[in-house]
């Protein structure tokens, strides 16, 4: 069994400021009432979009997350790869201090350590929050990274372009600074999003999209 100590210490023990990644970035306020919430539902830009991206069931998300609480931070590097509601995620904390890798659904998952200790949970978010001390929105995130509500009565606000700029779900808040391109796909997908909740603040810049076509992976740059 994980020693919730030395998780955290192997993988978010980093001893490095968060003033670049995090500074400047402050989160701010959700004024959104439901009625404006239903009206960017029905938006034929959103709509188009919120389709193109639920239909594309295997993708794959490299990038990097600051993690921060009110008495501590750290960065990893992230590779998230999702074959339906399959999912194979993969923490890599920098300076050699550990992987942490969760592989399965949020049904069940498998959570193994970097000293090869592994976990069985039908319960991923209460597993990581007992082995770490964060409440980690797992269930959710593979929709908040594509840019997506998870929860139907989740408030949204829409940028200019008709995709999401900022999330009001289940208590979580989700502010999309910017977008990018992904050859082959007449979208664009999430590059900087910050998600915060209480003192949990989760800051995830991406580096590429991958998404497959007809059996081939197109990459994003």
């Amino acid at each position: 069994m994980m020693n919730r100590f030395s998780f955290r210490s192997r993988l978010f023990a980093v001893g490095i400021a968060l003033t670049t990644l995090l500074g400047g970035c402050a989160q701010q306020p959700i004024h959104l009432d439901q009625t404006e919430s239903i009206q960017n539902r029905l938006n034929p830009t959103w709509k188009k979009h919120e389709q193109a991206v639920r239909q594309i069931a295997d993708w794959q998300c490299i990038g990097r997350i600051a993690i921060r609480t009110e008495t501590e931070g750290g960065t990893v590097n992230l590779n998230w790869h999702q074959i339906g509601d399959t999912a194979k995620i993969v923490l890599n904390a920098p300076l050699n201090q550990g992987t942490v890798e969760l592989a399965g659904r949020p049904d069940m998952m498998l959570i193994t350590d970097s000293s090869g200790h592994r976990q069985l949970t039908s319960n991923p978010e209460a597993s990581i929050e007992q082995l770490t001390g964060w409440k980690i929105p797992i269930t959710a995130l593979p929709d908040w990274i594509r840019g997506l509500p998870h929860d139907k009565s989740a408030l949204i606000q829409l940028n200019q372009n008709g995709q999401l700029r900022t999330l009001n779900d289940d208590g979580w808040l989700i502010d999309y600074e910017s977008y990018m391109p992904v050859p082959g796909f007449d979208l664009e997908m999430p590059r900087k999003i910050t998600v915060t909740r209480d003192d949990i603040r989760l800051r995830l810049v991406v580096e590429s999209w991958q998404m497959k076509v007809n059996g081939k992976i197109e990459p994003s740059r």
